[in-house]
């Protein structure tokens, strides 16, 4: 590498000569130069090995900074996460958001949904900002469905005698034929509404395993 560029310059030298008959004078180094350059060419690579330590120093200090941090918060966001799917048990949500446009929801697993809403605001946020962007959409579609439900007016307890359900309001398909265009509108979006609620569900559950969250039986 030392001896690189007199040797391009001898080149040069040549080409010239033979080419264009023009002698180039080129003094080749002495020791003292050689030896100069040596001892350039090894600063150099010291130089450049120490930079890499260093480098590689502060990435495993920055590493360790965040394991650290994650080891602290990450208790806290698994705590947050368990409360808001105890909520909504898998089977169940599945269940009452398929059957509700049709046949009604029964009142406390509308409280539950109600309870979900809460899980936007500042005492439940989370540290790890991946699953709490999923987690607001999520919420996002149980609000969305619960508008949809009872917002609108569709569903109701004025058919049902034992207070556990709310209904749709049935009587609304015996009626005019504008009732019954509302009836059956409504009935669409309270359905759409569920299927895009399952549909948050599963991927908040995705994020929430590919972030290392352990969920148990849900």
């Amino acid at each position: 590498m030392v001896a690189a560029p007199i040797l391009e310059h001898l080149l040069l030298k040549v080409l010239l000569k033979k080419l264009f008959d023009i002698d180039l004078p080129i003094d080749v180094p002495d020791v003292p130069a050689y030896i100069a350059g040596v001892v350039l060419m090894v600063c150099g690579g010291l130089y450049s090995l120490s930079i890499t330590y260093l480098v590689n120093m502060s990435n495993k200090i920055e590493q360790a900074d965040r394991d650290k941090k994650e080891e602290r918060e990450k208790p806290h966001d698994q705590d947050i996460i368990e409360s808001l799917l105890s909520l909504l048990p898998y089977e169940n949500t599945n269940f009452w958001t398929e059957t509700a446009a049709t046949s009604g929801m029964r009142r406390d697993f509308s409280r539950s949904l109600e309870q979900c809403e809460k899980f936007t605001t500042p005492p439940y946020n989370l540290y790890n900002s991946v699953v709490e962007e999923k987690k607001k959409e999520f919420v996002g579609s149980v609000k969305a469905f619960n508008e949809a439900c009872f917002s609108s007016g569709y569903l109701g307890a004025q058919e049902d005698t034992a207070g556990e359900m709310y209904n749709p309001p049935y009587h609304w398909k015996s009626l005019t034929l504008e009732s019954t265009e509302k009836y059956y509108e409504l009935l669409r979006n309270v359905a759409d509404s569920g299927v895009e609620l399952r549909r948050q569900y599963d991927e908040f559950i995705s994020v929430i395993k590919a972030q290392g969250f352990i969920i148990g039986e849900i």
